[in-house]
């Protein structure tokens, strides 16, 4: 752990709401994180259903997340509350000390108030690199599913993928202005299925599945990586089996649950 978990290493930095203390220990007692203070210096809408913000360190070079990684932000609330959330770093730019997040802003949640609320020139404190999901190395192609909290982190690992990989996304969105486009690296073959659920609720475990469950896969061994709604990562996963791939080829990964604020340390609750 470096002195950034105690200090900011801009000292014009100002003291974050959150905790310097908490954040500290926190950071101690994961391994491979380390505390950052963050300022905003950008803040603008990606689609209808996200928002973009821009954030700078000095030393921010040395995050190197790898493709998939995220943050976990102490987002800042009414009355001096904070609320941790985890948020997949959508690009990095270690030369500009920079990073960007996507961050949905549908639902009442501290996280989306705080995307769509956020001024440049505002400060935040973050832990990361954190999450264990990135890509597989050796994989004949890769699978990507989820909703659209699940596409900074599809984009992150589709952008990464090497000359002559081969790519497979199915994304439920709301509708067609949701849908993105990844600036891929010449020679990647990567194919994306768009979802537009129209007025219905996000969440609902159906449409996904039914589509993982018919959707043609590509010749060889692949690796799945699924993201979005607690029990939709659940019927996707079981989809993909029903089909025969082995859980080893599965890298499931819920960011929320329909009806249940996330626990405190961003993740959803599993109960």
């Amino acid at each position: 752990m470096t002195d950034r978990a105690t200090t900011p290493e801009n000292a014009d930095a100002p003291e974050v709401r959150g905790g310097t203390a908490d954040g500290a220990s926190l950071a101690d007692r994961l391994d491979g994180a380390d505390l950052w203070f963050l300022e905003i210096t950008a803040t603008f809408p990606v689609s209808p259903v996200m928002q973009g913000l821009r954030l700078r360190a000095d030393g921010l070079e040395k995050l190197a997340p790898l493709p998939g990684q995220d943050l976990m932000v102490a987002v800042p609330a009414p009355g001096d509350q904070i609320y941790r959330r985890r948020y997949t770093i959508r690009r990095f730019d270690p030369v500009a000390d920079e990073i960007e997040l996507d961050i949905v802003r549908h639902g009442d949640g501290p996280g989306a108030r705080w995307a769509t609320t956020a001024k440049v020139g505002d400060w935040v404190e973050a832990i990361g690199p954190r999450g264990k999901i990135t890509l597989v190395d050796g994989a004949d192609w890769h699978l990507f599913a989820g909703d659209e909290s699940g596409i900074p982190a599809v984009l992150a690992m589709t952008e990464a993928l090497a000359p002559g990989s081969r790519a497979v996304s199915v994304i439920e969105v709301p509708g067609p202005d949701d849908e993105q486009v990844p600036a891929l690296a010449d020679g990647v073959d990567a194919e994306f299925h768009w979802i537009h659920r129209g007025d219905a609720e996000p969440g609902r475990t159906g449409p996904l599945a039914d589509t993982l469950s018919a959707l043609a896969l590509p010749p060889g061994t692949g690796h799945a990586y699924l993201t979005g709604e607690l029990r939709v990562v659940a019927a996707m996963r079981q989809a993909l089996l029903d089909r025969g791939l082995a859980a080893s080829q599965i890298s499931p990964k819920p960011y929320w649950r329909r009806g249940v604020a996330n626990a405190p340390h961003g993740e959803p609750h599993k109960d």
